[in-house]
């Protein structure tokens, strides 16, 4: 999972970008990059770490440009160095070229060795680079050839490209990842969530739809065309369960309203229910626990304090950082929970681990019984299309009975939102547009043993 954005038309644009790849921190916090052109000069700067260490950079600064894009990663491998860094930046026929990629690929294995025979030398481990290689060796118009590259690209991408000052923002026929269009005075925005457009001073105009390829030249759509007509949509639930931020637009409502509704539905799945008190596992798991308390008339509290300078554990690469960081980052407090019967509301149960050590910390600080409570259904299967979910093996759900897990982690009850209620909260009462292939094991694309897992 990574955060991308574009920005063209603006002398501005790259204050703007970093500005932008603030607002989306909270899709990876590895490292961080920009890309700058202007006069056919283009220029990229990347750092490990958060975007903070990026534009305090004196470089980035001094150099100037119209046009901008910028990503912050979050790897779905171990591979966390600065070369894997995006943007990527070639000088090729086409002139000079960035790119930044927010997906994976799951032809990536196939795809490389094809280009090796034709010579291609590869600078990076991420599966983006591909799309650099495609490019480079098509001919032709570039947005064509954008679209003759995609075209031989399977699996998961949302793509934001540079080429002097021309952007094109670009998405997966599945639309399995977010991407939004906006607009600020003169200057188009292409971005990852519509937060990011609204929190520069923009306007979200709409969704770039899935396998759709939109061409922006000097402040004007230039052209919008369909690269492949999309069969059926399957955009990731999961963006509206935890990664993305409560006030980005997706469906036709905030995604705090999505949550709002997990929790109401939530309360109804467990009508009858006694607790003192429900209060959330924050950041998350806040709107759910709110719905559910209005929905059950059970007092709301926040009865964890959060460490707000540590990242997000899930999205640490190894697990070692994971279980420290969980631990750093949440503090039960005593006042709050001690000789209460609680309910706790968090988003998913991946491994069990950081969940068990959350209830294990309630009971320290007195909690008297707890009921476990996710918003969305059991974890079973991995995801192949951007999220760093574990192979099978180490899914608590697809190795143990919801009463085995409720026994490992020492809870009262364990109750997990069904995927009826999810999708419905999601605003997919009419049609199932989303890709629960997690939860139910049935991907939209073809997955074999040589599927590729990595990603951006």
């Amino acid at each position: 999972m990574c955060g991308i954005i574009g920005v063209e038309n603006s002398k501005d644009a790259a204050t703007l970008v970093a500005a932008g790849l603030m607002t989306l921190q909270h899709r990876g916090e590895e490292s961080a990059g920009i890309t700058i052109s202007g006069d056919g000069n283009m220029k990229t700067f990347r750092s490990m770490g958060l975007v903070a260490r990026l534009v305090n950079s004196d470089a980035l600064n001094k150099h100037e440009g119209t046009a901008a894009i910028g990503h912050v990663r979050y790897t779905t491998s171990a591979k966390s160095t600065l070369i894997n860094a995006q943007p990527f930046q070639i000088e090729c026929i086409h002139g000079q070229v960035s790119v930044v990629h927010n997906g994976n690929i799951t032809n990536f294995i196939k795809l490389r060795d094809m280009l090796l025979k034709k010579g291609a030398i590869f600078s990076h481990t991420s599966d983006t680079e591909v799309f650099l290689h495609l490019i480079a060796m098509s001919k032709g118009n570039f947005p064509n050839v954008v679209a003759k590259s995609m075209s031989l690209v399977e699996g998961a991408f949302s793509l934001v490209v540079l080429r002097d000052k021309t952007l094109i923002g670009a998405r997966d026929v599945h639309g399995f990842r977010p991407l939004v269009l906006g607009k600020l005075d003169n200057s188009y925005i292409i971005a990852s969530e519509s937060a990011a457009v609204e929190v520069l001073g923009g306007k979200y105009i709409r969704d770039i739809a899935p396998g759709e390829i939109v061409v922006i030249e000097n402040g004007k759509i230039v052209k919008s065309f369909f690269y492949k007509k999309s069969k059926k949509q399957s955009t990731c639930i999961f963006e509206q369960v935890y990664f993305s931020r409560p006030d980005s637009i997706m469906f036709g409502q905030t995604v705090k309203s999505a949550r709002m509704k997990m929790g109401q539905l939530l309360a109804r799945q467990m009508k009858g229910v006694k607790a003192d008190l429900v209060m959330p596992v924050p950041d998350t798991g806040y709107y759910a626990a709110l719905g559910f308390s209005r929905e059950s008339g059970i007092l709301f509290e926040q009865g964890f304090v959060r460490n707000h300078y540590l990242g997000r554990s899930f999205i640490k690469p190894a697990q070692n950082l994971r279980d420290l960081t969980a631990k750093l980052k949440l503090r039960p407090i005593r006042e709050v929970v001690s000789g209460k019967e609680i309910i706790v509301i968090d988003d998913s149960i991946v491994r069990g681990t950081t969940s068990r050590r959350m209830i294990n910390a309630l009971k320290e600080a007195g909690a008297k019984k707890i009921h476990f409570v996710l918003s969305c259904p059991p974890i079973i299967g991995s995801c192949y299309y951007g999220i760093d979910t574990p192979t099978k093996n180490h899914l608590i759900a697809a190795n143990q009975a919801t009463d085995q897990i409720r026994k490992y982690l020492g809870v009262e009850t364990l109750t997990f939102l069904n995927l009826h209620n999810m999708v419905k909260a999601c605003r997919g009462e009419k049609d199932n547009v989303f890709c629960t292939g997690c939860f139910t094991g049935k991907y939209p694309t073809k997955i074999s043993k040589d599927t590729y897992k990595e990603g951006c």
